[in-house]
């Protein structure tokens, strides 16, 4: 059998109008590599598979109305998310805020974190990378999607700082089971110590009673009780007046 005709049968196991990567395609003919953009070529001159981008093909799907291209979502999926069983990246931002109900907002860009070292705009499919705080795996995800909630939580502005804190204690103790909880406490040491101390406090509002979690929990108090207090605009009767993190509250009539 040629390459072509191999390369053909590969394609054929992808649905029309999803994203196909060159590098799903060439796994296994990579001492070919000449062999399969010839046939790769081939079967888009016959129109068997379109070109999108650079390494980037789909089966178009034919209706009465017409053709439907690539599908974007799947491929804003495959190409910053997650493919051949790699994580790449991770939603965050609004879309998440919206996902847990802490926003009404609705975003028009996907904002996702990938071990990048500079903020980057893919405009066709309006997506936004921005740098991931730590290493992304599927173990901890969850984890760094909590934390940058929390450090993102200025930033929604259609809710109050209390209520978005109220719905993170919620989430955490109702969505997250202990490996989950114990995965924001490792992961948030590589975030700065304002989110360190909201964390904590929300993590014992939560009153997770695991010892190996509690344990950890521990450490990182005594960790954020060195140095300078951090101030909190907040109400402070959503931590109960907790003071034991190193931290104070902002002193405004509001309160």
């Amino acid at each position: 059998m040629n390459v072509t005709r191999i390369i053909k049968n590969r394609i054929d196991e992808f649905q029309e109008t999803e994203p196909i990567f060159i590098d799903e395609v060439i796994k296994d003919f990579m001492d070919q590599r000449d062999a399969v953009y010839v046939a790769i070529n081939r079967l888009v001159r016959d129109g068997f598979i379109k070109s999108y981008a650079k390494g980037v093909y789909y089966k178009p799907r034919k209706t009465r109305f017409g053709e439907v291209g690539i599908d974007k979502r799947r491929l804003v999926q495959k190409k910053y998310l997650i493919r051949n069983d790699e994580i790449l990246g991770y939603i965050t931002g609004p879309e998440i805020w919206n996902n847990w109900g802490l926003t009404t907002q609705i975003p028009n860009r996907t904002r996702i974190a990938q071990k990048i070292r500079q903020k980057k705009t893919d405009d066709k499919i309006n997506v936004v990378l921005v740098k991931a705080k730590g290493d992304i795996k599927e173990t901890n995800v969850k984890a760094l999607q909590f934390l940058d909630v929390i450090e993102q939580m200025d930033q929604i502005q259609d809710a109050r700082r209390e209520d978005t804190i109220e719905n993170l204690i919620k989430i955490f103790i109702n969505k997250f089971d202990v490996l989950d909880q114990v995965a924001v406490i490792e992961e948030v040491k590589k975030y700065q110590k304002r989110v360190k101390v909201l964390f904590g406090l929300i993590a014992e509002r939560a009153n997770i009673r695991d010892e190996y979690y509690l344990a950890l929990l521990n450490y990182l108090k005594e960790d954020v009780q060195k140095g300078k207090k951090i101030i909190l605009d907040v109400d402070p009767s959503v931590f109960n007046n907790n003071r034991t993190w190193g931290n104070g509250y902002a002193t405004t009539s509001k309160y």
